[in-house]
Parts: structure tokens; sequence; C-alpha cells
């Protein structure tokens, strides 16, 4: 069995000073990430659930009646 271990200089990984942010690695081909499409559907419809649920639902009621 073969197992594929990536290998990156140790300039692009490594800080300049303690001060500095860790560099990440991001793959952005949208065929390496299928479901990213569905993942981000779905964060939006929980988003759009939150703020309905979180909504100030009782402002007609502050006006005073029907």
């Amino acid at each position: 069995m073969k197992v594929k271990a990536l290998a990156r200089p140790q300039s692009t990984t490594s800080r300049s000073s303690l001060h500095d942010l860790r560099p990440t690695h991001k793959n952005l081909n949208p065929q390496s990430h299928p479901q990213a499409r569905a993942r981000e559907y779905t964060r939006a419809v929980t988003a759009a659930k939150l703020d309905r649920m979180f909504a100030s639902p009782f402002v007609g009621e502050l006006k005073g009646g029907h």
C-alpha cells in the first residue's frame, strides 16, 4: 500500500517571529470539495432561521393595538 505524504519547505511553514501568525494552506479547487455548495446552502438556511428566531416579534404590539 502506498502512502502519499505532503512535503512542504520549512520556509513556508515556519514563522519569522513569535508574533507572526502561522501560515495555513487551503486548496480552493472546487473539484476537491464537492460538498461545498451544499454546506454553504445549509449555512445560509441556518442563518435565515436564526434571523427569524431572534427577530423582534412584538414590534406590532408596541404600537398600541390592532
